[in-house]
């Protein structure tokens, strides 16, 4: 198998990862923000917190993605049953010239990932 070949469900679940630390990097920087209006040593931000400024807070409401990849399926041994196993490999040119990979043969995999509510056992 290819280096650069992984398990389809891996590649979704990094990306949904690559979303939330996004997320994150976002959700730090408006923290940062309102930290520093609402530091009272800074005289300089006074105006903003006598008028009740508060930064504004963005959320990544959805991320799509559109990737084209060559999908394989491989049989894979397990302990108890054999186990097929979708992968997906990046198609570059290296890809390409290596498995004579031609444009006609690619697969697109498209997915959403949307927030959701936390479950209501969560608080």
């Amino acid at each position: 198998m290819d280096a650069t070949s992984i398990p389809l469900g891996d590649l979704i679940a990094t990306i949904g990862l690559s979303v939330a630390e996004a997320q994150q990097t976002i959700d730090a920087t408006a923290l940062e923000h309102f930290a520093a209006v609402y530091d009272t040593s800074a005289l300089a931000l006074e105006h903003l917190r006598a008028i009740g400024y508060q930064p504004t807070w963005y959320q990544v409401s959805e991320a799509s993605a559109d990737v084209v990849v060559a999908i394989t399926v491989r049989r894979e041994a397990n302990a108890t049953s054999p186990v097929h196993r979708v992968h997906a490999a990046h198609v570059d040119a290296r890809y390409r010239s290596t498995y004579t990979h031609t444009s006609s043969a690619r697969s697109a995999l498209k997915f959403r990932i949307v927030p959701v509510p936390p479950p209501a056992n969560v608080s």
